[in-house]
């Protein structure tokens, strides 16, 4: 989904059995509140039997709001093991219009009206990028060893999904292959367990530079780390964005210090250069 799709649902999304409250996280239930759908209450208020779109005044939504609701509800229904029932139509910007399909192991699918809703809920579809043959898509370059963050086996009907599961962070990803799995994993480890590149607590770099220079060698070292993510031809991108910040940052460091300003960005070059390493 592009987020610059914008797009509307309508119609009901309903769980098989409504799920209590109480066993739902408040935040999760708030991330049905605000989007472009309406809870659907049962039991007195007290259980979620599902969702349905707001309507055509304020159903519209860009796709990666839409992207949230769903994968919300997937979520809920994973975890509380309901069946998932939609009842519901799209129209969007990109994709024309069609009905909302839910496959045999609860995964949400985009049916366009020139589709046939079968090959959607036995995913003969491509509605998954993973399973599509690529030598280079979701590949890593290196497998972290963290027994803290780990990739399960997951049965979803007659398919096996996986969960990428997090000690500290719960659960991260819920992707329909062992390769995206182990790429999520990898990517989440870089995200969320790698010391940040540049160490802005032993330099005084906050305190010692221009926000307009600062900001971009943070923007560099997020590239840098994002990079290492993906094997090495995927990782050319991020590496090329990284030096193109660190050329911004030198810019604006001579902008605003003309006389000799590079034995100051160098050293805190070199520094963000060295936190990159595997062992930071």
């Amino acid at each position: 989904m592009s987020d610059e799709d914008e797009m509307i649902y309508r119609g009901r999304i309903t769980f098989d059995v409504p799920v209590p409250l109480s066993e739902i996280e408040p935040e999760t239930v708030e991330r049905l509140s605000y989007g472009p759908v309406i809870p659907l209450y049962t039991d007195l208020g007290r259980a979620l039997g599902g969702v349905r779109g707001a309507g055509d005044e304020n159903g519209w939504a860009h796709s990666g709001v839409w992207f949230d609701v769903l994968r919300t509800l997937e979520a809920i229904a994973r975890r509380h093991e309901r069946a998932l029932d939609a009842d519901a139509t799209f129209d969007s910007d990109e994709r024309g219009r069609g009905r909302l399909v839910v496959d045999a192991g609860g995964r949400f699918h985009d049916c366009q009206e020139d589709e046939q809703p079968e090959w959607h809920r036995t995913r003969a579809c491509r509605c998954f990028p993973a399973r599509i043959d690529s030598p280079t898509l979701f590949a890593v370059a290196d497998v972290t060893e963290d027994e803290r963050i780990t990739v399960r086996p997951m049965p979803a009907g007659p398919f096996t999904d996986y969960a990428v599961v997090c000690e500290d962070h719960g659960d991260v990803a819920c992707p329909t292959t062992e390769r995206e799995a182990v790429f999520r994993r990898e990517a989440h480890i870089i995200e969320a367990h790698t010391a940040h590149p540049l160490p802005l607590g032993r330099t005084g770099a906050a305190q010692a530079l221009p926000p307009a220079v600062l900001g971009q060698l943070q923007a560099a070292a997020g590239e840098l780390r994002r990079g290492r993510s993906y094997a090495a031809p995927l990782a050319i991108r991020h590496r090329d964005a990284a030096r193109e910040h660190a050329r911004q940052a030198a810019a604006e460091l001579r902008r605003l210090s003309p006389s000799d300003p590079t034995d100051t960005l160098l050293h805190l070059v070199a520094e963000l250069l060295a936190d990159t390493s595997p062992h930071a």
